[in-house]
């Protein structure tokens, strides 16, 4: 079982890692998609059968700027949180120390996000159940930068 950090990530994925650092620390990912929204192109790595997600930027020297659980075998800061009913959620955001996680989005059968500014989070859910959880970097004071932990 791994464990997930926020603002650090889940071992051996350490957000700010480049994409030389993480194929040292884990190897070859088992996949590679590509993705273009509304702003840029995102480079995602899938590790572990593809429950750890890894995001970078489109640029050859960008950063691992999150990282997404989806398997139960992930946990938050010990607390579990996937396959976790949503009706859960309070009780195992605070076991997990992360009590701002509020609701963000509902999309009704599309899904719902909750977000926590606190732990820089996101939560996915659907059809009443956790399907994911993201981790990202904390920002500078400014909110402009990220600030990467030490790996």
């Amino acid at each position: 079982m791994a464990d997930a950090q926020p603002f650090f990530g889940i071992s051996p994925f350490v957000l700010g890692m480049t994409r030389e650092s993480v194929r040292a620390a884990a190897g070859e990912p088992a996949s590679i998609e590509t993705t273009d929204d509304e702003e840029r192109t995102l480079e995602s790595w899938f590790y572990e059968g593809g429950s750890i997600e890894l995001e970078f930027g489109e640029t050859p020297d960008a950063r691992l700027e999150s990282v997404t659980a989806w398997s139960a075998e992930v946990t938050l800061n010990g607390t579990p949180l996937i396959d976790a009913p949503v009706g859960e959620l309070p009780r195992l955001a605070e076991a997990a120390g992360v009590p701002d996680l509020a609701l963000a989005d509902d999309f009704g059968d599309s899904g719902a996000c909750w977000q926590s500014e606190s732990a820089s989070l996101m939560v996915w859910a659907v059809k009443g159940k956790v399907v994911n959880f993201t981790l990202f970097p904390r920002f500078d004071d400014a909110g402009d930068e990220p600030v990467w932990p030490q790996e």
